[in-house]
């Protein structure tokens, strides 16, 4: 068989494993399959499309090959040489709509429907596409290199663009003091849940000490990593007899920065190595900055030496951001997409995903490529519809009933109360944070959510929804148990509960 015609046969049965709308998404006129020497060859105009291609394509790659020539082939991806290094709009947006692809059904015949939709209670009316003469969000630009940059930690991480709120001013603020005065207050630990901006304020520290010659400043030489890097060096230069070097390396710094310093549970040997580390680094008045996902308390099952050194230092919490920080944080994600600063779908993202800067810069992703690979133009509903599908995918299961007992014991109401017809403040509250929360948690249409808490009509659990999210927009309070309290912490409150369930 000619190398043509095992091509011929490649591509097709990539057709039959992909599927014809996900080949062409994937694969198509931009991305070229040539044999050379034996070799499978892979090009595609831009090293993103390669990346994300890779990590896709390969083992369906190497299955198709198998089939075809009956032997491994061996495959390489390549950037054609051809094409500009940087990405060209065309290539991003092929890449964007095979992002969003993927979780479309790859034998319709006709464009995805996003599976939310089903489920919105929304009428056809609310999704309104854009004509096919101009560009649906418009005001996105360079979107697949503006989603690689956005999750690439560190890359453009300063305490200039540091969003500071009542969560983490606390943190920001002493970590520009040991910035700007290293080793003068021992130890500092950042410390909370993942996505508040530990890793942030590392990497700010970082550059802050690294620029520091340029300002003429003495210079800092300062080195961060994660204690998992710290691990396997630790073990190689074990395993190959340069323990020496390895030392002089992390010992002889200014300052030291280690990430996730949880990793170490139960890793003894590389504990010792760190602490050995720590007493020297301080001895000689050096800076040492850890971060971590659990309180000092909680870190004595990590090593309860490593609490002591760190107690004589500084112990910082960070906590997740509440709805002030969280519509910064989200209109800078947004900034960075190049979205336009619609104030209302800014609210509306900050006020449904009460959680870290993470899950609001996955939250903006989808929903930039939600409009790009379905031609919508971003609204109210669209966002709201899109929303509550991430929330969904990204939360676990969750039925109503479980929600109506969270809602209840928080607020100290009755089951049977809650869905009565009374609409009492005591029980309209509760009752519309339940509703809230069953949007957000669960498939449920709105007439279903509706009938589950005794309305009669789909537009009561609107209506509860815009309610509960302007409540959290205003930072205005409820009644829980006859004592006010605000609104956000009463849904953390319940949001507790259905953890623990």
């Amino acid at each position: 068989m000619e190398d043509s015609d095992r091509l011929s046969a490649l591509k097709k049965e990539l057709v039959q494993r992909l599927g014809r709308e996900r080949y062409e998404l994937w694969i198509g006129p931009h991305t070229s399959i040539e044999l050379v020497e034996g070799k499978l060859h892979v090009g595609c105009p831009t090293k993103f499309e390669i990346k994300w291609l890779r990590s896709r394509l390969h083992e369906v790659l190497q299955a198709c090959s198998q089939k075809v020539w009956q032997h491994d082939v061996s495959i390489e991806f390549f950037v054609h040489s051809d094409q500009p290094s940087e990405p060209t709009e065309k290539a991003e947006s092929n890449a964007m709509l095979a992002m969003s692809a993927e979780s479309s059904s790859a034998e319709s015949s006709e464009p995805p429907v996003p599976a939310t939709l089903n489920h919105s209670g929304l009428n056809d009316s609310a999704l309104k596409p854009v004509p096919r003469n101009s560009a649906p969000l418009a005001a996105v630009s360079r979107p697949a290199d503006l989603l690689q940059q956005s999750t690439r930690p560190g890359a453009k991480s300063s305490f200039a663009n540091f969003v500071l709120g009542k969560s983490n001013e606390m943190a920001c603020r002493t970590a520009k003091s040991v910035a700007d005065a290293p080793g003068h207050y021992g130890p500092l630990l950042l410390f909370g849940p993942p996505g508040v901006g530990k890793t942030h304020l590392a990497y700010a520290m970082l550059q802050h000490w690294r620029s520091a010659s340029h300002r003429q400043a003495p210079k800092v030489r300062a080195v961060r990593l994660t204690a998992e890097q710290f691990t396997a060096e630790f073990l190689t230069a074990l395993n190959s007899r340069s323990l020496p070097s390895f030392r002089q390396k992390y010992r002889m710094v200014d300052a030291l920065i280690i990430d996730d310093i949880q990793f170490l549970v139960g890793k003894r040997a590389t504990l010792d190595e760190l602490l050995y580390t720590i007493d020297t680094l301080h001895e000689r008045g050096k800076q040492i900055v850890v971060t971590c996902d659990r309180s000092p308390g909680d870190l004595q099952q990590v090593s309860t030496e490593l609490v002591s050194r760190i107690s004589g230092g500084l112990a910082i919490a960070i906590e997740l951001p509440d709805y002030a920080t969280r519509l910064g944080i989200t209109r800078r994600f947004a900034l960075q997409m190049g979205l336009s600063d619609n104030e209302e779908i800014l609210a509306l993202i900050a006020s449904q995903i009460v959680g870290s800067a993470r899950q609001i810069s996955g939250a903006i992703n989808l929903l930039v490529a939600t409009g790009l690979a379905y031609g919508l133009q971003l609204d109210a509903d669209l966002v709201r519809t899109t929303l509550v599908e991430y929330i969904q995918q990204n939360a676990p299961a969750v039925r109503m009933a479980d929600i109506q007992l969270a809602v209840c014991k928080v607020f100290g109401v009755e089951p049977a109360s809650l869905k009565s017809k009374r609409k009492t403040r005591s029980l309209a509250e509760p009752r519309m944070l339940a509703m809230w929360l069953a949007r957000k948690y669960t498939r449920a249409s709105l007439g279903e959510i509706g009938a589950y808490f005794g309305r009669s009509s789909h537009s009561t659990v609107i209506s509860a929804q815009k309610k509960i999210e302007g409540l959290v927009s205003e930072g205005a309070q409820v009644s829980v148990a006859d004592r006010p309290c605000p609104v956000e912490e009463a849904i953390r409150q319940v949001e507790s509960v259905l953890r623990s369930a």
